[in-house]
Order: C-alpha cells, then sequence, then structure tokens
C-alpha cells in the first residue's frame, strides 16, 4: 500500500510537470484531494519518503504546485518552522489573484496554530474580497500573535470607538501606544 502511495505521488508530479497545468485549473478541490493522500501517506507512515520525493522534485520544478503543498502540508504536520513551500505557493496564488485558493491555504496553515504571515495574509485577502468583518476578526488574531503591529491595534482601536465599545477602544490604544514605543 505504501508503494502505491509513494508512485500516486510520483505519477502526480510528472503529470504535472508534463501536461504544465495552469494556475487557473487548480481549485480547492484539487488540494482536499492532495489532502486525502497525504492523511494516507501519514496512516502509512510514509509521509518522509512522499516528502523527500517532493522536495526532490522541487530541486528541479521549483514552481510545482503539488510538490510545494504535499511538502509544506508535511512540513507543518511535522511541526518543523520551515513553512517556506506553503509561503511559496500562497504567493503564487495570490500574485495571480485566485483569492478564494490563498483563503484555502491561509486556513489550512492556520489549522496547525497562528502563524503571522498567514493570518497577515488572508486578511489581505478579505480585504480584496471586501469582507471587511472577516478582515477585523483575523486582525484580533493577528495582534495576539504579533506583538509587534501597532498600526492593525489602532485601526481597531478606532473601528471598536465608532462601534460605541469604548472599554476595549481605551485597551486597543494602550496597546497601540506601548507598541509604537517600543
Amino acid at each position: 500500500m505504501s508503494e502505491e502511495i509513494e508512485k500516486k505521488v510520483s505519477e502526480l508530479l510528472n503529470e504535472e510537470k508534463w501536461t504544465r497545468a495552469t494556475l487557473n485549473s487548480y481549485t480547492i478541490n484539487n488540494f482536499i484531494d492532495l489532502d486525502e493522500l497525504i492523511q494516507n501517506a501519514v496512516d502509512q507512515d510514509v509521509k518522509n519518503q512522499i516528502k523527500d520525493l517532493c522536495d526532490e522534485h522541487l530541486v528541479h520544478t521549483k514552481n510545482s504546485i503539488i510538490a510545494l503543498y504535499i511538502s509544506g502540508i508535511i512540513a507543518l504536520n511535522r511541526q518543523v518552522i520551515d513553512d517556506s513551500n506553503m509561503v511559496q505557493l500562497i504567493n503564487i496564488f495570490s500574485d495571480n489573484h485566485k483569492w478564494n485558493v490563498v483563503e484555502f491555504l491561509c486556513n489550512r496553515i492556520l489549522s496547525f496554530g497562528e502563524n503571522k504571515f498567514a493570518l497577515h495574509t488572508l486578511a489581505s485577502c478579505y480585504d480584496h474580497e471586501n469582507e471587511e468583518e472577516k478582515k477585523h476578526g483575523i486582525w484580533e488574531r493577528l495582534i495576539k500573535v504579533d506583538h509587534d503591529e501597532a498600526d492593525i491595534v489602532r485601526f481597531l482601536a478606532e473601528i471598536k470607538e465608532k462601534e460605541g465599545d469604548i472599554d476595549t477602544a481605551v485597551e486597543y490604544y494602550k496597546r497601540a501606544i506601548h507598541r509604537y514605543i517600543n
């Protein structure tokens, strides 16, 4: 069974390389299918072999969507600090304005824990989609993990002040001032 998984990943990587699938052809369902494959690799205890296969493929084909995703998710699964493959993947899709895929990928990273890059990018994604409430919710999560971020804290304070939530606004203004000073 484990050889089947390795063979399947190898076939997917080769198919992607030879067909040169366009970025526009990738949907969230493609990533959900890859998640199933990754879960099977984890269940069969072949995730290291699959990651190595993808990393080797990335040496020759640095923008392989499949290899970046599989390698990135397995790295997150291992709780490795290096999330560069997922960052590169998100940047590829955000540069091409595929916001629904960017949102999915950011949420996928966040399913492993809070991440400044994913939160910043997700807020930007919601900004492009004009989803202000969702963006503000992400900002509230972001300021809990990014202690250097002062501007967003000030924006949240202004929003809370307009909403009439003075106590929360004052708290945010205090945080913003403290962050600007430091």
